[in-house]
């Protein structure tokens, strides 16, 4: 009995020794303490006040050295709150003069956000003073790189209209009315005249009037370009379909646009809507870029079918979506890895290619061994995190830290758009890079918003959000796009902030995260390891489909 009790004290030790040596123990190294640098400072408007829309693009300007401004958040909207565009537009006027340049969303500076912007029948948009405020302030700084983006309308009816059978009628006669518009057909004519006469009146004409005033609205913001008033309009198409009146709107556009005889690099027509901020604020970090980088990327796919399927919300296939983005940054795509700045690896996961996921995992680890750069889009059919990518790297210990990007929130065009920016925004920066300290803070910046990416796109996304939306529900709180601020709200948040905490911490202790992410310096290659991670999180609207997310660590910087 004495021996055994020995040998159970022993081995207790050596496990304890051992989970000290090599979880526990920080590395010999400094520990780096980063000072934000800015060279450039960029005035934004938001598409809305979401994470996605503003957060993200202030942290990514980090990458790149530029300080993004945008208004306060007593301006903005808040939710189904309009923001104040009298007092925006205001801000704008006066700040524009301190910038360097500008984005600007024209949803949130005419109608108060995107969700007022779906809301806006039968109220009067101060189109004229926008378009003169504009004018102004291209005639003060005939310079001045001035960015537009809009976003046309879904297919999907505004909120006043709730009757489900109202809703249900109006998506199919925007389908056939745009099917019809490409193929004539006579049963088709007649399914749309039978639904005309079963949806309201005035339900039809404030769902048609819509899409009258917003192809209007796009095309003076074409107009404005072709004046050189708008350095570049990006016009984005929200949550589409295969057919759908948005789609005639989009090619309408596309017509008008080559009417004018504007390329690309003027007016941009794509896919997406809350990605769109980030692909500009690339657009302007080229801006400033003295050689006006332009990424080589090379394009891998989990399978050779990923590349033609129709996820969710998008109304054309993977590979147009990813083409588009790559061309949103005057770009293009390599055909080997060894000639691209890059690597973009889209795993496009469902219930069949499930064992696939262990080929990429090990393709991404080789790419990594060799020093290829890597940006990972991991989507999933059924939103799913048993049809992601992103356990099966950590199970095979990739180093994520490694990674240019990762994303995989709602949409093919909101993920390939973030995870390219990101990753060219990087090159970008890495082509710029003077010293130690000047590779040190891009690291540091560039793991921020990756680490941000790992806790929302799949720790809350494809897992957290289910587990809060059930324990609200089992206490008798159905309504999880409306919480009670007094109440359910708060104890939604202690739930969130408790589980990403957790599983970042499960993170951090696996080998996939520990292991050292190598760096050349001017100093010479230098080892960064990361520790002591920590996660700020809470719902920013009073619902669970957004978190806000502050990842914060300590970088230590080994030989």
């Amino acid at each position: 009995m004495y021996k055994r009790s020995v040998f159970f004290i022993l081995a207790a030790i050596i496990i304890a020794v051992f989970f000290q040596r090599f979880y526990l123990d920080v590395p010999v190294g400094k520990n780096i303490t980063i000072t934000q640098k800015y060279t450039k400072r960029v005035i934004f408007i938001p598409l809305d006040s979401r994470p996605p829309c503003a957060k993200f693009v202030i942290d990514a300007g980090r990458i790149a050295d530029i300080e993004v401004i945008t208004p306060p958040q007593s301006m903005m909207d808040y939710y189904t709150e309009p923001g104040n565009t009298a007092a925006l537009r205001r801000w704008l006027a006066e700040n524009a003069v301190s910038a360097d340049g500008i984005i600007v969303s024209i949803d949130q500076l005419l109608y108060g956000g995107l969700l007022a912007s779906r809301q806006s029948f039968g109220k009067e948009a101060q189109e004229g003073a926008l378009w003169q405020m504009l004018k102004d302030i291209r005639e003060s700084n005939p310079q001045l790189p001035i960015y537009a983006f809009n976003i046309l309308p879904r297919i999907t009816p505004p909120a006043n209209i709730d009757s489900v059978q109202d809703i249900k009628n109006l998506m199919e006669y925007s389908r056939l009315t745009d099917k019809l518009s490409q193929f004539y057909d006579e049963d088709d004519l007649v399914k749309i005249e039978k639904l005309r006469g079963k949806i309201p009146e005035g339900h039809l004409a404030q769902y048609m009037d819509l899409y009258i005033r917003n192809l209007q609205l796009n095309k003076k913001l074409i107009d404005l370009a072709a004046q050189k008033v708008l350095t570049k309009v990006v016009i984005g198409q929200d949550d589409g379909e295969k057919y759908g009146i948005p789609n005639m709107e989009r090619r309408s556009l596309q017509q008008y646009t080559a009417t004018e005889q504007l390329d690309n690099g003027t007016v941009f027509i794509t896919h997406g809507a809350d990605e769109v901020g980030m692909s500009l604020l690339f657009n302007m970090a080229q801006e400033f870029n003295d050689n006006k980088y332009h990424p080589r990327i090379f394009v891998a796919y989990n399978e050779e079918s990923s590349a033609q399927a129709i996820l969710p919300y998008m109304a054309a296939p993977v590979e147009e979506i990813t083409e588009e983005k790559i061309a949103m940054t005057g770009g293009r795509i390599v055909s080997t890895a060894d000639e691209a700045d890059f690597i973009l690896y889209l795993h496009i996961g469902d219930d069949e290619n499930l064992s696939a996921r262990y080929c990429g995992a090990k393709r991404i680890k080789e790419w990594l061994k060799d020093g290829k750069k890597v940006a990972v889009v991991d989507l999933s059919r059924h939103f799913s995190a048993d049809e992601a990518l992103f356990p099966v790297l950590l199970a095979n210990d990739v180093p994520v830290n490694s990674l240019l990007a990762y994303s995989g929130w709602n949409t093919v065009s909101n993920s390939v758009g973030t995870a390219v920016s990101q990753a060219a925004l990087y090159c970008l920066s890495d082509n710029n890079k003077i010293n130690t300290d000047d590779v040190l803070r891009l690291t540091y910046n560039n793991l921020t918003v990756l680490y941000e990416h790992f806790v929302e796109d799949y720790f809350y996304l494809k897992g957290t959000i289910d587990a809060v939306n059930i324990s609200l529900r089992k206490a008798g709180i159905n309504n999880v796009s409306d919480l009670n601020l007094e109440n359910n709200y708060l104890w939604a948040n202690r739930m969130l902030a408790l589980s990403l905490q957790g599983q970042l911490d499960k993170l951090a202790y696996s080998m996939a995260s520990r292991t050292p992410l190598t760096i050349k310096t001017s100093d010479g290659i230098k080892k960064i390891y990361l520790r002591n991670m920590k996660v700020d999180a809470f719902f920013p609207w009073p619902r669970t489909f957004e978190i806000y997310t502050d990842v914060n660590f300590t970088m230590l910087l080994g030989q």
